[in-house]
């Protein structure tokens, strides 16, 4: 063999392993890239949980309290039903003042007393204190002052009533408030909660289809540069033997 045939068959041969060296290199960048993504596709994945087990973790307490609220307003509701617990209806009646009560009002006797010496000290001043107009002034006096007397009672006994049904009242709203704005914060939170896990799960699946995509993308380069390796040797080495055997031909000719 000539020297022109060993150089173009060595040119081939060293044209066709560059080529899968080459290729080779290609394809072995393209898998380490599709390596390096998928580590960071389960570091960001590991980070999303460890953020969404952190934000279930912040919300428990309230989400807890929440329905210890709600419980316990079912519980004291039920029993209202049957006239027990803190919520039971009012049962207590208004009993208006008898006129023996009335009387045993403090200073009642005295002013009576004092308004009914006025009239009979003016009756005698007068000249009038043995007739009978006296007599009937004294009787209406009492009368009148009786009658204002049992009414500033029987209004002041209504007032307290009042205030007792009202501060009942109070008590109870007050109770309610507090319990169902605890169960309130147990209800946003629980929201908040079932919203972050919507976005959570959103981002594990962008996270998962976008790595997945990457990964696939890396893996079908790879195979490619690993294919267009081959192809080229191929090709290479196909030239080199077509120009070997021109050569030989040409050389069979005595033209070579």
């Amino acid at each position: 063999m000539s020297f022109v045939a060993v150089a173009i068959g060595g040119g081939a041969l060293i044209g066709g392993i560059t080529s899968l060296v080459a290729s080779g290199r290609q394809a072995s960048a393209a898998k380490s890239a599709a390596q390096l993504q998928f580590e960071e596709q389960q570091q960001a994945l590991q980070f999303q949980e460890q953020m969404w087990n952190t934000q279930q973790g912040n919300m428990a307490p309230w989400i807890k309290a929440g329905q210890g609220a709600v419980g316990q307003l079912g519980t004291w509701l039920g029993q209202a039903g049957q006239g027990q617990g803190p919520f039971a209806p009012w049962t207590q009646q208004f009993q208006a003042p008898t006129l023996a009560q009335a009387e045993q009002e403090p200073g009642y006797q005295f002013a009576l007393g004092q308004g009914s010496k006025a009239l009979t000290n003016s009756a005698a001043a007068s000249g009038n204190l043995l007739t009978g107009n006296t007599g009937e002034a004294l009787q209406q006096y009492g009368q009148q002052f009786g009658e204002q007397n049992y009414q500033n009672v029987y209004n002041r006994a209504m007032q307290q009533y009042q205030l007792g049904y009202n501060q009942y009242e109070q008590n109870q709203s007050n109770l309610f408030n507090r319990y169902a704005s605890l169960a309130g914060l147990g209800q946003s939170s629980a929201a908040t909660l079932g919203n972050q896990g919507q976005a959570a799960a959103g981002n594990f699946g962008n996270i998962a289809l976008t790595g997945a995509g990457q990964q696939a993308s890396q893996i079908n380069n790879a195979a490619y540069q690993q294919a267009s390796g081959y192809n080229t040797a191929a090709g290479i080495l196909a030239g080199g033997s077509n120009n070997l055997a021109q050569y030989a031909m040409l050389n069979g000719l005595g033209l070579g």
